[in-house]
């Protein structure tokens, strides 16, 4: 839970020589932070430093026995993360490389206004909650991931299929030496007495960095065939270009044995023998789709449970007797039992997949097949569905895609403030652009990645030099040359990824500048041509750059923001997305005023 002043849980050292100054700030900062340690020069801060090792300091320039430039430095030694807080008096800019050499976060000039300082050591101290909070966060991950390595059959696999890491369960199971398997192919493990080319596709998601479902039989040390139903899940990370996969498999050795043990019987018995055979048949495909299996009559009684299906949901088998399967699934019982009730009608087996509720009312997510029984004159006899949970999948799926969500948030942050603009310029944008896709007709999952990549429009400039980047007055033709190259550098800096965020990020980088009449850049695109992501962008960025106050200009008023639109219809706007933005003009000034803000 979320503090309602994270500045309360932080301490903080203040090093000031100025007596005047600190009788003037103290007051104000000891009742606000958890801890308040105060020196009058940097030798004193020091040592209070690595004596009482705070949070956040907050440090003079100008003292003596030790500046606040080298106390900095020795900090820094210490520790590289802690966040410094510089103040000094104005004229002083000649020792800003000085500054950046020694890592200060923040830069306040003196005299000290309270209120500013307040709100800098309040926002470094809501950073500094959020990263504790993430990292609790992401150590609940790890025992999860914990959890899931010591109870599943799981290899890591590089795009090539070589066997990047085996856990302890799939080697016991097998036999091997961990160490004579790692960096080996994945096919020297498939038990050779089969035509490798049933593997075609297996190979090819490999390739393609897909995922893929379905049956492997591998050979252990002792030449003993093992039979798995294995899910390959590509795992995507931004700091590696190459695909790596993780392969979850289920032994079924024992399954495929008792079905042969079972075709053996059926084939000595005489009397009904073609209709346990057809039974047969049904009963081996449904065996072959999955692992946990429930059957039911057309109304949804459940006749039978395995034990895992048991073990997912909770429940003992005799509770399960006269319960209706749909009962489980409530958000989805009435849409289900449609959809299963055309499989039975049209003979076709139901793939689709599901959210259920255990006993204890949790959530699990399940891939799920629902193949109808029928006797010999035709008559439905029952349902088989058979449930591959893939609950932690998806969770671990959803961590990786907000990870990813997260960092371009950031990087969209940093080139923000390298280029001195407003602290939610950024996330204005990104909101602008969901609500003006939504009214486009986009969606939701459309709308969702645009609000994603939209901070992403500016990112080029972070390769633009300062003198050119942060110049006042107006930019020479050479200048303009230069800074017209952001939208290229984005474009490069997201390379050629195939993955969703990557593409819609570098489509947003490269056309937000384009036209619609085709005199913009860098490619001088016109019309559709041009990604309707990047007309999207395009009028939000210019709106928020008009609609807000900045250090060097005032903001416009609001008549004047829309004559400027309408002027420009058709011309640098599409004229369809333009009409749709003035027509909802209160949906966005609700986002300006901070009525309305997606963090």
């Amino acid at each position: 839970m979320e503090l309602e002043n994270p500045l309360e849980s932080c301490t903080l050292l203040y090093i000031e020589d100025d007596r005047d100054t600190r009788r003037r700030v103290v007051p104000f900062l000891a009742p606000r932070v958890k801890t308040l340690w105060v020196a009058e020069n940097g030798q004193k801060g020091l040592e209070l430093f690595e004596k009482c090792k705070p949070d956040i300091i907050v440090t003079d320039l100008d003292m003596p026995k030790m500046d606040g430039i080298k106390m900095a430095r020795a900090v820094r030694t210490i520790d590289e993360e802690i966040p410094i807080i510089l103040t000094a008096q104005y004229g002083e800019e000649y020792r800003l490389s000085a500054v950046i050499d020694a890592g200060i976060s923040s830069f306040l000039p003196k005299p000290v206004k309270i209120s500013q300082l307040l709100k800098v050591v309040e926002k470094i101290a809501k950073k500094l909650f959020g990263q504790r909070a993430r990292s609790r966060t992401q150590s609940t991950l790890a025992q999860h991931y914990l959890a899931i390595e010591e109870s599943a059959l799981l290899i890591y696999l590089d795009s090539l299929g070589r066997i990047k890491e085996i856990n302890g369960g799939m080697t016991a199971l097998l036999g091997y030496d961990k160490a004579l398997l790692v960096g080996e192919p994945f096919e020297d493990l498939l038990y050779r007495d089969y035509d490798f080319s049933r593997y075609d596709s297996l190979f090819e998601a490999f390739g393609n960095g897909e995922s893929w479902y379905g049956e492997v039989n591998l050979v252990s040390q002792a030449d003993r065939e093992l039979i798995f139903k294995a899910t390959l899940i590509p795992i995507y990370d931004t700091m590696d270009p190459s695909y790596q996969f993780m392969m979850l498999l289920d032994d079924i050795t024992e399954l495929v044995n008792y079905r042969k043990l079972l075709k053996n019987e059926l084939d000595q018995a005489q009397d009904t023998l073609y209709e346990k055979i057809h039974f047969l048949e049904q009963y081996q495909n449904a065996i072959n789709e999955g692992t946990a299996i429930c059957r039911f009559l057309e109304d949804g009684t459940i006749l039978k449970t395995d034990s895992r299906f048991d073990k997912i949901f909770g429940f003992e088998k005799s509770q399960f007797v006269k319960r209706s399967f749909y009962q489980l699934c409530p958000n989805l019982e009435t849409d289900l039992r449609a959809k299963v009730a055309e499989a039975i009608e049209n003979r076709t087996v139901l793939r689709r997949r599901i959210r259920c509720v255990d006993r204890d009312g949790r959530m699990y997510v399940s891939d799920s097949v629902f193949i109808p029984i029928y006797r010999l004159n035709g008559e439905i006899e029952e349902i088989i569905s058979i449930h591959n949970d893939i609950t932690d999948i998806i969770k671990l799926n959803e961590e990786i895609r907000n990870t990813q969500k997260e960092l371009l948030y950031i990087l969209g942050e940093v080139v923000e403030s390298r280029s001195q603009e407003t602290g939610y310029h950024v996330k204005r944008v990104a909101e602008y652009s969901r609500i003006l896709g939504r009214l486009a007709g986009l969606s939701e999952e459309e709308v969702e990645l645009l609000g994603i990549v939209a901070p992403m429009h500016d990112v080029g400039k972070i390769a633009i030099p300062d003198k050119i980047l942060l110049k006042p007055g107006k930019l020479e033709p050479e200048e303009e040359k230069i800074i017209r190259e952001h939208t290229l550098i984005g474009e490069e800096l997201f390379g050629n990824s195939e993955r969703s965020f990557m593409k819609a990020a570098r489509i947003v980088a490269l056309e937000h500048h384009e036209s619609y009449d085709g005199s913009g850049y860098p490619y001088g695109k016109e019309g559709e041509e041009i990604h309707i992501f990047g007309r999207i962008v395009a009028i939000a960025d210019v709106f928020d750059a008009l609609s807000v106050e900045r250090s060097y200009k005032s903001a416009w008023p609001v008549e004047d923001i829309i004559d400027y639109m309408k002027r420009e219809r058709g011309r640098k706007f599409d004229p369809h997305l333009i009409d749709l933005f003035l027509e909802n003009i209160d949906l966005f000034l609700e986002v300006r005023r901070g009525e309305k803000m997606v963090s």
